[in-house]
């Protein structure tokens, strides 16, 4: 065990996820370090996973990401939850893909017509948009709770693509192209399933979250992203590789919570607790890794986020696509933005900030900088802030 500051703790997480000391020099080395970037098809502000790659890379665009998945060094799957991932981590997510494929062996027969017709199209066509499969017949599927709304063609697509018979290989807005795994996922690559056991499998997979996550609790319900894990079983893998040396336990000044870190991560958050705090101010989308785990944040930071998208109106607090504020190091406030992208402005609806923030000229300097920055990137003209600004009490 090692025992650490809160400050060194956010140091080391932050270099690892945020700071310019590990910007990589294109998308797909963003990739590779980050391990995998949560894809959201919201479109407030910006997607997702362009504010995640556009925050580390200042000149992304989302070409990047499709030209990843169209050279065939990305793939898409469910790790965090629907994520892009480095290619040669196909392999890891074999149990995962026959898991769901044995769950959804009935639906697959029950619309099999369907299914047979969509991979013979990809077959015959190649790589084709996901609109390129239209079906007048409606089911009940998706986020639909009693009426069947969702098109029989888009049903059968994420049956195909969940139990891996077919991949995302591009996207233009909120269009994915898809082809076949046999014409998307190189040989070489699907090959390497069958040389490892399961067990291997799992395991590779748990070091990749613990890369993704590099501070990491066995608290956490995605813990080792496995399907349908039990706490118990989550604890039991947890213990086994801090035996085997593979984890260090971490405790963290003033956290009752028990974290672990890699070992081999060991040199450098050492390092960390002599590192003068990191300068900038960045705005962090809500699926961003740094997020993921909410108790974390709490924990180092005593910052409470919940991502409002799905709150009713009337009950948020903060708005549909509140943004947490880094400051030097420092989760400090919120703010509300949407990209009004007719008149090409940046409304920031609100700004709100933790009882311990002062609101002074030097501060609202770099705030105001900060928000111009990152309407830029956008794409936007300009930036219009709210007419007044709230101190948590």
């Amino acid at each position: 065990m090692i025992k650490i500051t809160k400050q060194a703790a956010k140091h080391f997480l932050l270099r690892r996820l945020i700071y310019p000391e590990l910007q990589q020099a294109n998308f797909n080395e963003l990739l590779q370090c980050l391990e995998a970037i949560q894809l959201d098809p919201v479109n407030t502000v910006e997607r997702n996973h362009h504010l995640v790659a556009g925050l580390r890379l200042p000149a992304f665009t989302p070409f990047d990401l499709n030209n990843t998945l169209t050279n065939g060094k990305a793939f898409e799957y469910f790790a965090q939850a629907a994520c892009i991932l480095p290619m040669n981590d196909y392999p890891l997510f074999a149990d995962i893909r026959r898991q769901i494929r044995l769950r959804a062996q009935d639906e697959l027969n029950r619309y099999s017509s369907t299914a047979t017709e969509i991979l013979s199209k990809l077959a015959k066509d190649g790589p084709l948009p996901s609109n390129a499969f239209t079906s007048e017949n409606k089911v009940r599927a998706g986020w639909d709770t009693t009426e069947e709304k969702t098109k029989e063609s888009s049903h059968v697509l994420a049956l195909l693509f969940q139990t891996g018979q077919i991949q995302v290989v591009g996207r233009e807005g909120a269009t994915r192209f898809f082809a076949r795994t046999e014409d998307a996922i190189p040989l070489s690559v699907q090959q390497q399933e069958y040389e490892q056991s399961s067990e291997e499998r799992s395991h590779a997979l748990l070091k990749k979250y613990a890369r993704a996550y590099r501070i990491f609790s066995a608290d956490d319900a995605r813990y080792g992203w496995q399907y349908k894990s039990t706490a118990a079983s989550r604890r039991k893998i947890h213990q086994e590789f801090l035996a085997n040396n593979t984890f260090t336990e971490v405790s963290i000044e003033g956290v009752k919570r028990s974290y672990a870190i890699l070992t081999e991560d060991l040199p450098e958050l050492v390092k960390c607790q002599s590192l003068e705090t990191p300068e900038g101010i960045h705005f962090i989308s809500p699926l961003d890794s740094l997020l993921w785990y909410r108790e974390r944040l709490v924990d180092l930071y005593d910052f409470h986020y919940r991502w409002e998208i799905y709150t009713p109106k009337q009950k948020r607090m903060y708005g549909a696509y509140v943004m947490p504020i880094l400051e030097d190091g420092n989760l400090i406030g919120r703010m509300d933005p949407l990209f009004d992208r007719g008149n090409g402005m940046l409304d920031v609806q609100l700004l709100s900030f933790e009882s311990n923030v002062f609101w002074s000229n030097n501060r609202k300097t770099r705030i105001i900088e900060a928000l111009h920055s990152f309407a830029k990137q956008l794409g936007a003209d300009d930036v219009k802030l709210p007419e007044t600004i709230s101190i948590k009490l």
